[in-house]
């Protein structure tokens, strides 16, 4: 990573997360597009169990409140 990018990114991670959202937004509606190759199976199935376990955590995190 570039000198210029780390603090970028550390003045990014400073802001509330209302403005992250939007400074993504409007970084990937500027972003060129990307093509980065097929996915294997293994990517698949690991996104899926990551997604799985995150959903499961904000559930359990929501019936706890």
């Amino acid at each position: 990573m570039s000198s210029k990018a780390t603090p970028l990114l550390q003045e990014f991670e400073a802001l509330p997360e209302e403005e992250k959202q939007v400074v993504m937004f409007e970084f990937l509606r500027r972003a060129a597009p990307y093509d980065s190759g097929p996915i294997d199976d293994r990517e698949t199935a690991q996104a899926a169990d990551d997604l799985f376990l995150m959903l499961d955590a904000e559930e359990h995190e929501s019936s706890t409140r």
